[in-house]
């Protein structure tokens, strides 16, 4: 009995307590329990009923298993009762005796001995029956609580009640982060759900119920901190979204300032197993709080002041409140590793890598979840493809319903050349998180290197506001349009990009079109203005960027002079950008100034050690053409070799294949140059714009040529003319297959 009612305990939880009270104060070991109440269960499964009854224990004793009164789990061995157990011992049998005794005597002595049991059975009832009030709300909470893991939870704030405004702003961060941690649960992705709350800590419930409903999801988990004497109250309820029903409240309390965030953990912590989560998950994914995010409220506070402006874009304006956070507690990992992120989004990457490697060096101070974000971000910094692909490939199997997941591995594989992998990766993260504008724009990008051309002008003509704003959207829209011939549409997303101010890169694009058709003048003015554009937005590396592609086209096309001029500029001016030094090598060399190229190539060896795209595919480039002007193409051709894997990587934009293709045919053999130059020809739906596509029909032609196939070198010349027939009259490449024909029409 308890309080009055009866307490009806499950069979197996009452099996464990008759085990333990057997041997109070001592181990009962797992394995023991598993033998004796699951024998024809596997270690694994027995596992999960034990803890599963063990809960159910505690909870019909009110017990609690982070300050238990009753029942102590020793992790990983077992259980003991640590209660008070009072033995009533049963008096020795008298020794039999020939004397008689009275009847009424004889009666009292054998029922002596049962006594004691009786007694027992007693105290256990007693026990028991304290928890009857308890164990009838559990049952009901259950009932009510029929969630799974694929229901969608909303996570809405933590209401400050106490008065004490220190708590303003602070604990939201922390019981997201805490529930995030666990792959089990169908959390609404956070931003999604600011959109519509966007500050949840002033919210009423009301506001967060109504958001939860028109997000489709089918509870809301909340949070309340309330004063008591001494201390505070932590209180998470998640509540019905349809009626506002609570469904269930965990409760844990704090003595002081200092004890609030661990309170805050152990009643997330329950809550997620009242919502379910498999004990096996808690194990794994529960970093405590104060080691997940950090130990001080101040330095927490700064941190969720920075989420917010982070979330509304105001990327520059975020940074102080992260180095504040930093400043009051130097080991927040989560903290450094926002600030690597957001100086990369800033295109200060030196001080985004600084970030990113302290981040790196903490991350074990952060949930798993965040290790993943922390490690990704890292090894993008340091260019090292295999880890960070490794890592989000295991990010995104753990957490197969995180969009960051599935988004970041989509960006991946575009870097890759591999838009096929990418292209269910970003149609997955869009259909996860709606709200991420940097999912639309990887699946814009898929969809245009895919060749599925009908889906992308369905996004392009159909935008979404907030969505696909972005110039980096509307630039995979621009070469789309090209790709279909489609003047009008490229035309409409240049006007969209004005006065955007990474509109640059749109120019930079148009840039590329131009040279694509021959039009070196337009393309010549295009490169300047995006260039100058770059520099009055403050990207000024990116601005160097333009440059060397300007600069290594030239060199290319037959503008050597002119190339080194740019690539030599853009390396006085960013000796320390590893990125820059290494294009700029690739510049010079093409145009045969392989004494500077080496300089510039050795520095950014250097800088860069562990970055495998400059390594292995820009650096690589850079020795096969010191190697074709010292006239030997053969070792160009085993130079590049190496960059065979990243032939097709969006950063080098089709050339290495081409170059490999150029040195086959300077020794002859035609097969082999053939073979490269259809291979980039074959790319035409990845790289729709990228000049590298006709000087590869120029240079196939050539080769059909120096075979004696006169037919298949005819086709391939009329096509170079068709795409060239508006190029500028001086335009080298067009010059040299005016030669070319003339050649060949030779008898």
């Amino acid at each position: 009995m308890q309080n009055g009612e009866r307490v009806k305990l499950q069979e197996q939880p009452l099996q464990i307590l008759l085990r333990l009270l057997e041997t109070p104060g001592e181990l009962v070991s797992r394995e023991k329990l598993w033998a004796q109440l699951w024998p024809d269960k596997t270690p694994e499964e027995s596992d999960r009923s034990l803890r599963v009854a063990a809960t159910k224990l505690r909870q019909a004793l009110g017990d609690n298993s982070t300050s238990p009164r009753y029942i102590e789990t020793v992790t990983r061995r077992g259980y003991q009762f640590i209660g008070k157990v009072t033995s009533v011992a049963a008096p020795a049998p008298a020794e039999e005796s020939s004397q008689s005794l009275p009847d009424d005597q004889i009666q009292e002595q054998t029922q002596l001995p049962y006594r004691p049991a009786l007694l027992v059975l007693l105290l256990i009832l007693i026990a028991l029956a304290f928890a009857g009030v308890w164990l009838y709300r559990w049952h009901r909470a259950k009932s009510l609580l029929s969630i799974n893991d694929s229901d969608m939870i909303a996570v809405g704030g933590v209401t400050n009640a106490t008065g004490d405004h220190y708590f303003d702003g602070v604990l939201s961060s922390a019981l997201q982060a805490k529930l995030e941690e666990s792959p089990y649960l169908n959390l609404v992705p956070a931003e999604k759900f600011r959109r519509l709350v966007p500050d949840s800590d002033v919210a009423s419930q009301q506001d967060e119920l109504q958001a939860c409903v028109s997000l489709h999801a089918q509870v809301l988990l909340r949070g309340e901190i309330l004063a008591q004497s001494p201390g505070y109250l932590l209180k998470v309820t998640v509540f019905q979204c349809s009626n506002g029903r609570a469904l269930a409240t965990q409760i844990d309390q704090a003595k002081t300032r200092d004890d609030v965030l661990q309170a805050l953990n152990l009643a997330s912590e329950q809550m997620r197993r009242t919502l379910n989560e498999p004990e096996s998950s808690l194990q794994r994914f529960n970093v405590p709080l104060v080691q997940a995010t950090t130990g001080s409220l101040g330095a927490l506070k700064a941190f969720t002041q920075g989420e917010k402006k982070h979330l509304l874009g105001l990327e520059s304006d975020s940074t102080e409140d992260y180095k504040l956070a930093i400043a009051l507690d130097p080991e927040f990992a989560l903290a450094y590793a926002r600030l690597g992120s957001v100086y990369y989004n800033l295109e200060e990457y030196k001080v985004s890598q600084q970030f990113s490697q302290k981040a790196f060096d903490l991350r074990e101070h952060a949930t798993e979840r965040e290790r993943f974000y922390i490690v990704s971000r890292y090894y993008s910094g340091t260019g090292e493809i295999e880890p960070e692909l490794q890592t989000l490939q295991l990010w995104r199997k753990i957490y197969p319903r995180d969009p960051i997941a599935a988004n970041n591995l989509a960006d991946m594989y575009l870097l890759l050349g591999e838009p096929e992998k990418a292209l269910g990766l970003a149609e997955t993260a869009v259909q996860l998180n709606p709200e991420m504008d940097h999912a639309y724009t990887n699946l814009a990008s898929a969809d245009l290197r895919t060749g599925k051309y009908a889906a992308l002008n369905q996004l392009c003509n159909h935008p979404i506001p907030g969505k696909t704003d972005s110039v980096e959207f509307r630039v995979a829209c621009f070469q789309g349009a090209f790709a279909q011939n489609d003047p009008a549409g490229m035309q409409a997303q240049l006007e969209k990009a004005k006065n955007d101010p990474a509109e640059s890169e749109m120019l930079a694009s148009a840039a590329w079109a131009a040279l694509y058709r021959g039009q070196m003048s337009q393309a010549n003015h295009l490169f300047s203005e995006a260039e100058q554009n770059a520099r009055a937005n403050h990207l000024g590396e990116f601005a160097a960027e333009v440059s060397l592609d300007q600069a290594a086209l030239e060199a290319d096309l037959g503008f050597p002079h002119q190339s080194q001029a740019l690539a030599r500029d853009a390396s006085h001016q960013f000796p320390e950008s590893p990125t820059v030094q290494a294009y700029a090598a690739l510049a010079l060399a093409r145009s045969g100034d392989t004494s500077d190229a080496l300089t510039a190539a050795t520095h950014a060896a250097a800088q860069a050690p562990s970055d495998t795209v400059l390594n292995f595919a820009v650096l690589a480039s850079v020795r096969a053409a010191m190697q074709v002007h010292k006239g030997d193409p053969a070792a160009a051709i085993r130079e590049l070799e190496e960059t065979r894997p990243f032939d097709f990587c969006s950063f080098m934009d089709l050339s290495p294949a081409y170059y490999r293709g150029e040195a086959y045919l300077q020794i002859r053999q035609f097969d082999k140059a053939a073979e490269e130059f259809k291979r980039v020809i074959g790319q035409q739906a990845s790289f729709p714009e990228s000049p590298y596509l006709v000087l590869s029909q120029l240079e196939l032609g050539r080769t059909f040529q120096l075979r004696e196939d006169r037919v298949h070198a005819d086709l391939a010349y009329r096509a170079v003319a068709d795409i060239w027939k508006g190029a500028d009259p001086g335009f080298p490449p067009l010059q040299q297959l005016h030669a070319y024909q003339r050649e060949m029409a030779k008898p």
